[in-house]
């Protein structure tokens, strides 16, 4: 298939023009990501963690709260100043063990120290859902009033149950009477409980004054507020760049919505939402309450130690009784259908909760999210069969392109039926340059008259596009590929990008890269060959302009987008790479079918007396219609000599100026005219001795006579 890379010799000023064009795109890339590394500069590396301490360890005195400046709360609450509950000496942790999750809690306020994910890992080990950033703040800490400095007393703790699943905090604190200044104590409790196999726990909060007198909790309309914490898990400086993300996500009304705080103001979210989310790319915390609810309070904003944080609060309203107790739900987990689903019915999870759409938690395509998911089937039916992600990606990609070759063989039909058109198309233009509506008007005449759809090469085009969007968004966001293996010591998370040298603090100038990827290098050598094949034949007839465009988007689109798609996920650019040589070898399929097909139109034209066949159509080729009075003789070893002369040339060449049908009609017409100047010669008498039977020949009305 050689004659598909050949290509008709440009001029000095085109090689010009496409070199300056390339090099001006590579600029404008570079610059871009001078910019991008300017505004977002890489986030610091954290300091190793210490060691959590075992179940039940008395930690070493010191200050355990945050480093976060106190804000006074606007209730007047403390600490009770004598208590039947007794009060430990040190800050103590208790760890809860499921097969899914290992919480790490203390007793300075009953808050999360910790809650990692046994299944999933990342740079650092397993996954850590709670990030506590440069606050040292803990998860769920609980603030009185709308008060933002978390208790952090020390309270007593005790076992549920014999499993150790369920926890429960407590402590006597005082709070007004109600309607009245007098101070009262009253007893916070805050229980855990975790299940086998959940990665969804419960929370219960209750206040009781043991006297039965009345309390009121709640100076601005807030009873207390509950913190989720300075960030969810995996850590930011533990991924790759562009690896994650953090959005609000929120239920409110039956209807999915999302919400995005502008950084350092916070955002009050209505309190009619049923939960509201912090979602990551694979990860998501989810917060369901069951209480009264006075709204919901997202920020972000920016932190040295972790890059970035996301706060989520839940303000529950005010308060003024003699007890209370309030359940929330929390899910830390996985961003999985198979998880989330299951609180959709209550048979499905161990704490019976049902209806609660979870799910709308997950990021789909809109409209498109039903052919997401119908790619999603096959990823996972391929997967069944060969328990490797990467092989089944490249299978789904095969049966894909198997699926739509009918589309790319038509569209490369009628770009090839487009470059025979050409010419009549460029006389048009030149004919009618000054009159657009006169040229649409004869162009519509010749498309009708040709038999051709101008569309026809684009529909297939666009039937695909959405597909490609669907797949972009599979292997972007599909969970199961996150820690896939395809090639041990290389390829070894698809959700990841790949690296072959790792440079460690060096980052290369302009760009900031540290890894050299041998993915995206292979990405752009593909799609520079995909171009080559699949390269327009009329590109090689258009004006130097033209000419100058369609070699810009031939190269510089591919070296764009080796710089865009660099840090993308291994397992897109399998995809990818995938795609572009099997249209390749597509490409190389269907020229050989075009070439077939031109030769048996051109064999039949001749041995039936007619005139070349245009490709795809059927018809006699208009040039040589006029050619019909000639001399059958005549037209018969033409026809032949062209038959040899075809099969001895390459058809279709992107490079060649004229097309088959163009080269063999010149040839006839030549060959037509040296027999009628031979028959002049003969009539007249300069034709020599032989003259006669030269007329015989030459002139069948001579003959008769």
């Amino acid at each position: 298939m050689s004659n598909i890379f050949e290509q008709e010799p440009s001029s000095k000023e085109d090689r010009r023009r496409t070199i300056i064009a390339v090099v001006l795109s590579t600029v404008i890339v570079s610059a871009g990501f001078m910019v991008q590394n300017a505004l977002f500069p890489p986030a610091t590396q954290q300091s190793t963690a210490t060691q959590t301490p075992a179940q039940g360890t008395e930690l070493p005195a010191q200050n355990t709260s945050a480093p976060a400046v106190a804000v006074p709360s606007p209730i007047p609450v403390k600490t009770a100043s004598s208590s039947s509950i007794p009060v430990p000496a040190a800050e103590r942790t208790y760890i809860i063990e499921t097969d899914v999750m290992s919480a790490t809690l203390t007793n300075a306020g009953g808050e999360i120290v910790s809650l990692t994910l046994k299944n999933h890992r990342d740079k650092s080990g397993a996954v850590d859902l709670i990030v506590r950033g440069s606050s040292g703040a803990n998860g769920l800490s609980l603030s009185f009033g709308s008060a933002t400095a978390p208790v952090r007393e020390l309270m007593n703790a005790q076992w549920l149950d014999e499993s150790k699943t369920a926890i429960e905090f407590s402590r006597m604190f005082e709070a007004p009477l109600a309607g009245s200044d007098q101070k009262v104590p009253f007893v916070l409790k805050r229980a855990y409980s975790f299940k086998k196999g959940e990665y969804l726990f419960a929370l219960g909060i209750s206040i009781e004054q043991p006297d039965g007198k009345p309390i009121a909790l709640g100076a601005n309309g807030i009873a207390y507020r509950l913190d989720l914490g300075p960030q969810i898990g995996p850590r930011f400086d533990q991924l790759p760049k562009n690896a994650d993300y953090r959005k609000y996500i929120a239920e409110i009304d039956g209807k999915k919505k999302s919400e995005q705080p502008k950084a350092n103001t916070p955002t009050v979210i209505a309190p009619s939402a049923s939960w509201l989310a912090m979602s990551g790319k694979y990860f998501t915390f989810i917060a369901v309450p069951k209480a009264p609810m006075s709204g919901y309070e997202i920020e972000t904003a920016q932190d040295p130690l972790i890059k970035q944080t996301n706060t989520l609060s839940l303000l529950r309203t005010s308060f003024s009784g003699v007890s209370t107790t309030d359940t929330y739900y929390f899910y830390f987990g996985p961003k999985t259908s198979a998880e989330l689903g299951k609180y959709e019915y209550a048979d499905k999870n161990g704490f019976g909760l049902a209806s609660l759409k979870l799910e709308d938690a997950m990021e789909g395509s809109g409209m498109l999210g039903w052919l997401e998911n119908f790619l999603k089937f096959l990823l996972n039916f391929f997967y069944k069969l060969i328990p490797n992600y990467g092989i089944a990606i490249i299978l789904v990609t095969v049966l894909i392109k198997a699926l739509f070759y009918p589309l790319t063989k038509k569209s490369s039909m009628s770009t090839a039926r487009m470059a025979e058109l050409q010419p009549k198309i460029q006389e048009l233009q030149a004919k009618y340059k000054g009159n657009p509506q006169k040229l649409n008007q004869e162009m519509a005449e010749l498309y009708k008259r040709e038999n051709y759809n101008p569309m026809s090469g684009c529909l297939p085009l666009l039937i695909q596009f959405p597909l490609f969007i669907a797949m972009y968004n599979l292997f972007n966001n599909h969970f199961d590929l996150r820690g896939a293996m395809f090639i041990g010591g290389w390829i070894n998370d698809l959700s990841l990008p790949e690296s072959i040298i790792n440079f460690g603090n060096f980052r290369l100038p302009i760009v900031g890269w540290n890894d050299l990827r041998a993915l995206p290098i292979i990405y752009l050598f593909s799609q520079l060959l995909y171009g080559k094949f699949t390269q327009s034949p009329q590109s090689a007839q258009s004006n130097s302009q033209q000419a100058s465009q369609m070699k810009l988007m031939m190269y510089g689109m591919p070296i764009m987008f080796f710089f865009i798609l660099y840090d993308v996920p291994s397992g897109l650019l399998i995809y990818w790479i995938t795609n572009n040589v099997l249209t390749i070898l597509q490409q190389i399929v269907i020229n050989d079918l075009m070439k077939k097909h031109k030769l048996a139109r051109a064999e039949a034209a001749t041995s039936t007396g007619g005139g070349p066949v245009s490709a795809g159509t059927g018809e006699t080729s208009s040039r040589t219609a006029g050619n019909a009075t000639k001399p059958a003789a005549s037209k018969l070893a033409s026809g032949k000599k062209a038959a040899v002369d075809a099969k001895a040339r390459p058809v279709g060449r992107a490079g060649s100026k004229e097309g088959f049908s163009e080269k063999v009609t010149k040839w006839l017409e030549n060959k037509a005219g040296k027999t009628e100047k031979g028959s002049k010669r003969g009539a007249t008498g300069k034709s020599g001795p032989n003259s006669g039977s030269g007329s015989a020949k030459g002139s069948p009305k001579k003959k008769n006579n």
